[in-house]
């Protein structure tokens, strides 16, 4: 779920690849690879018209393309500074750049990428390229009917192989050895730190080859390809003109390696050599290079799970070879990218065709319609069931309104006439003096001078009644006829609680004794 198919385009001299990658949330993997051999001799429009149609009749996915621009018009510059942190490094490579630039900087378009060695150490990466080259490209990909989201750099996008094929651990030197040249990029922690492109790779070998055994070239890339450059069993080359190309080659790999290494105690040192590229899968060619080069060689394979399982999808094709276009997929995948090269920015930025999205804008638009349909219809339906609800709730209280007040009629709510109603019933039995039982102050002084025998001579006077509680202040001839009174009102069944409270002798009446009655009325009566 939420997958998006990423294509990475690797333009070479000799061949087109491209790799597919589905890059979702969480993970990504490739699902496709293509690779199609440039005619010999074509001129730019019959190679752009060629891969155009390729693509085309390959159905390859081209709404999200990343790819990368030739080293030839790429200057590198290799910066350190003594501090960290984006907020002072960006305006420092800004500086630095804009001193040394033989031309204004508005002719051209930079990139970089930054790496953390140190607590107090940044190594930045900075790549240039002129203006006019990189609308050239995008020119050269607008009639191809490209329309790249990212354009990376040659080399430096091999960073992105770091994360996918685990290789973080260690510094490591990247030979990319393609047809026509060999890019030369130094990682560390994965980042690139260093580029450099030197011309001489395959094509040159297999010219070596032609040139030592007066072969044709198409029979000394046949030999080439099937025995190698090598004596078979060793590292020694076939011919003295193959010798003087590799030598080059690992004195030039040598060179770059120093002038950014330096001090041999350096952390920066490589601890390894890995090989990618078309020409990196001569055989013997790994071990030759260990041994010019001093540092452990190998040449890139397949990745493996966790359980240790190669995906059959890399059965089919040469791993190294596709090296920089699987490259460039990783690149914009969110969990493998390591690098933010990118040569769109500013006025080159990528703008989304929409056009292209038009099928799939009309399908969310379709399903956003009908969710809308749905979502109007349920609010009809819950609106109707309410006011349903609602005029038979009315027709219930208007019924208990016409049986609680006949002929009384209901002007509006008929709930707001029955609370108007209950109100002034509460009203009109406060105003007469109605307890919360029912009962009137006439009707409770009835009873209690019933239960009280004249006998006992006693009076009450004061009557009061709050709720369920009623209050009295009376006099009787003593305490002992006090006290019978009490008894007589306490076997009322009305009455749940009687008490004789502030008993003392009155003056005023002659030397009676006052008290005050206090009696609660049950509740729920």
């Amino acid at each position: 779920m939420f997958e998006q198919s990423i294509l990475g385009l690797d333009v070479g001299s000799w061949s087109v690849k491209f790799a597919e990658l589905r890059a979702g949330l969480r993970d990504a993997h490739f699902v496709r690879f293509e690779e199609l051999i440039l005619p010999d001799a074509a001129s730019p429009e019959e190679l752009e018209a060629t891969v155009q149609l390729f693509a085309q009749q390959r159905s390859l996915p081209l709404d999200y393309l990343v790819t990368a621009l030739d080293t030839r018009v790429i200057t590198q510059r290799h910066l350190r500074f003594p501090f960290t942190g984006a907020r002072r490094v960006i305006p420092a490579i800004d500086f630095e750049i804009d001193e040394e630039l033989p031309v204004d900087v508005e002719d051209v378009v930079t990139a970089h990428d930054m790496v953390r060695l140190r607590r107090d150490q940044t190594d930045v990466l900075v790549l240039i390229a002129a203006r006019e080259e990189l609308e050239r490209y995008l020119a050269s990909m607008h009639r191809m009917e490209f329309e790249p989201q990212h354009i990376d750099a040659e080399g430096a996008v091999l960073a992105n192989l770091t994360r996918f094929f685990g290789l973080e651990e260690v510094p490591r030197l990247v030979l990319d050895i393609g047809h026509e040249k060999t890019n030369l990029c130094l990682l560390v922690d994965g980042h690139p730190i260093a580029l450099r492109r030197i011309p001489v790779a395959g094509a040159h070998l297999t010219r070596a080859l032609a040139a030592d055994r007066g072969w044709s070239p198409s029979e000394a890339q046949d030999q080439k390809h099937e025995q190698g450059v090598f004596e078979r069993g060793s590292t020694k080359p076939l011919t003295g003109g193959v010798r003087d190309v590799l030598d080059r080659l690992s004195r030039e790999t040598l060179r770059s390696m120093q002038s950014v290494v330096g001090d041999p105690s350096d952390p920066l040192s490589p601890a390894e050599v890995l090989l990618v590229g078309g020409s990196a899968r001569l055989p013997q060619l790994d071990a030759y290079l260990a041994e010019r080069i001093g540092l452990p060689c190998r040449v890139l394979g397949p990745p493996a799970d966790e359980s240790g399982e190669i995906d059959p999808i890399y059965g089919e094709i040469a791993v190294p070879a596709f090296a920089q276009a699987m490259a460039l997929g990783l690149r914009s995948a969110r969990t493998e990218a390591v690098t933010d090269i990118d040569f769109r920015t500013g006025e080159f930025a990528h703008q989304p065709d929409l056009a292209g999205m038009r099928s799939q804008l009309q399908i969310t638009a379709l399903l956003f319609g009908a969710l809308m349909l749905l979502w109007a219809l349920s609010a009809g339906v819950r609106t109707f069931v309410a006011e349903h609800d609602a005029r038979a709730r009315e027709a219930v209280i208007a019924s208990i309104h016409d049986q609680l007040f006949p002929g009384q009629p209901i002007d509006g709510d008929p709930l707001a006439a029955l609370e108007s109603r209950a109100r002034e019933t509460r009203e009109l039995a406060a105003h007469l003096g109605v307890t919360a039982t029912g009962s009137s102050a006439l009707e409770l002084v009835r009873e209690i001078s019933t239960r009280a025998p004249a006998a006992l001579d006693v009076q009450l006077d004061d009557l009061r009644i709050t709720g369920r509680t009623v209050t009295a202040r009376g006099h009787g001839r003593d305490t002992t006829t006090i006290e019978q009174f009490k008894a007589a009102l306490a076997r009322v069944p009305e009455f749940s609680d009687v008490q004789i409270a502030n008993v003392a002798r009155d003056p005023r009446r002659g030397g009676r004794m006052g008290f005050t009655l206090n009696v609660r009325l049950p509740e729920g009566s």
